[in-house]
């Protein structure tokens, strides 16, 4: 099975690079994953589409969504147009060609930016709580997913300083994990087999058994893929 996943891009006086974590690579395989890191600087996104059965899209993290795709306050940060302007056309060819689609982190808050919705910078500075390098827990607020998860609790990594909450969500999504502080952890599109996590899988940290569950359903075009 082909899933084909975004990259990080970053700029050095000697150019640009396309990275992805090994972290990545390792997990997927255990599912029997062959993952395809598509660049952020092809001309010809379409045709790996056109020439590969890819089974589904993975938006990954690291780095942050460019304030101006949002009207949000530009200040320091790991921005990237051309991974902005990658994975929104990610989002187009996945639902065009319903592909399912699975973001993750920093892919998670492009998917929201993408439909409209809006990024809660600094979470440290406004909510007093970090979310970056610490575990904590969420809980399952759509009943279809804690059933199939069955948990409406558990533990997830965190390493993100800016967020979602109730506000900044794209009135076209709908929020199925919420962290104790009240941020949105987990949502879907009603509408398209499309949803998006907080978390980081690959990483330590969060339940291992309640990830391989949301990853099989992607898989499997279960629960929010269907």
């Amino acid at each position: 099975m082909t899933i084909a996943i975004s990259q990080r891009n970053e700029k050095t006086k000697n150019g640009s690079w396309d990275l992805l974590e090994s972290n990545y690579i390792v997990y997927y395989e255990k599912f029997g994953i062959i993952l395809l890191p598509i660049p952020n600087v092809t001309a010809n996104l379409k045709s790996y589409f056109d020439t590969t059965k890819i089974n589904g899209i993975i938006l990954s993290g690291g780095g942050d969504v460019n304030p101006s795709n949002y009207g949000g306050l530009v200040i320091e940060g790991d921005y990237s147009k051309e991974r902005d302007e990658t994975e929104k056309k990610l989002i187009k060819i996945a639902i065009k060609r319903k592909i399912p689609l699975f973001a993750q982190c920093r892919g998670s808050q492009l998917l929201n930016v993408f439909f409209g919705g809006q990024i809660m910078q600094n979470i440290k500075g406004k909510y007093k709580s970090n979310h970056v390098g610490v575990n904590h827990e969420i809980s399952i607020v759509d009943k279809k997913a804690s059933d199939f998860l069955g948990k409406n609790r558990f533990i997830v990594n965190s390493y993100h300083n800016h967020g979602i909450d109730e506000n900044s969500l794209s009135n076209r999504l709908k929020a199925f994990a919420i962290s104790n502080d009240s941020l949105i952890e987990g949502f879907y599109y009603p509408n398209y087999p499309i949803a998006g996590i907080l978390w980081h899988p690959e990483r330590n940290g969060s339940d291992k058994k309640m990830n391989k569950k949301l990853i099989r359903a992607f898989l499997d075009r279960k629960l929010f893929w269907k």
